[in-house]
């Protein structure tokens, strides 16, 4: 929505913006970390991806749904799911300001996926989410 992306379609901002971190980081991580390659994640405040930032969830869910012996689409479902809340909370923050907190973490190692979709009513469907 701001002005200098308004005459840009969806997918050439998230290029953009891809391209911009990796000449922001990407230095740093070959040299300084020694790491081999440098995935961008660049959302959108309402829960889109770019293309790596997808690339890097859907690998992410596939390893994940092979570790608990759980279906792809409700680790996947799971994993949108507390993406979405994680960048309202963000976009909350900037908006409302600071209201001092500890962080909590959340420890997946007893997590099912299924189990807490069904809680949460979250219906999946084979292609995602309904």
């Amino acid at each position: 929505m701001a002005a200098s992306h308004r005459e840009l379609s969806l997918e050439a901002v998230h290029h953009r913006n891809e391209l911009e971190k990796i000449r922001a980081y990407g230095d740093r991580i070959l040299q300084v970390d020694h790491g081999s390659t440098f995935t961008p994640l660049v959302f959108t405040t309402s829960g889109g991806m770019a293309p790596k930032a997808r690339s890097f969830y859907s690998r992410l869910a596939d390893l994940m749904s092979v570790k608990k012996h759980q279906p792809r689409s409700s680790v996947a479902a799971w994993m949108r799911c507390r993406l979405s809340f994680s960048l309202l909370r963000s976009a909350l923050l900037c908006l409302r300001g600071t209201r001092y907190s500890t962080p909590s973490n959340t420890d997946i190692s007893d997590l099912d996926c299924e189990a807490t979709l069904v809680e949460s009513g979250i219906r999946v469907d084979r292609l995602g989410i309904e």
